[in-house]
């Protein structure tokens, strides 16, 4: 099992299932938005799993968010660009979290 976790896709599968989780929650509590709470599924994937799978989790993330938020809103109410502009600052904390990582075992080596 460590090994699995070590290898970094452990930590993409287990952000997977986070965001699945979260979207679910985030659809059953309709117009309470839980942005703020895939940012931390999306911030340890991006120091554990690596790039490809900050990516992945961080694009997964604005799809749980906009498929939530279609089914949980009426037609007068949703807004895809706001989807999109929570896809967009999703993706951008996983990278600010690569590059801090970066910053920081090159500091230290």
């Amino acid at each position: 099992m460590r090994k699995f976790l070590s290898a970094g896709c452990g930590w993409v599968t287990t952000g997977y299932l986070l965001v699945v989780v979260l979207g679910y929650v985030d659809y059953l509590t309709g117009d309470y938005s839980l942005l703020l709470f895939y940012l931390a599924p999306v911030s340890l994937v991006s120091w554990r799993g690596g790039r490809r799978g900050a990516l992945l989790v961080s694009l997964l993330a604005g799809l749980a968010r906009y498929v939530s938020d279609y089914y949980s809103h009426s037609a007068l109410t949703f807004k895809p660009w706001q989807s999109l502009e929570d896809t967009a600052l999703i993706v951008a904390v996983a990278f600010l979290v690569l590059v801090m990582k970066k910053l920081m075992t090159e500091s230290l080596a």
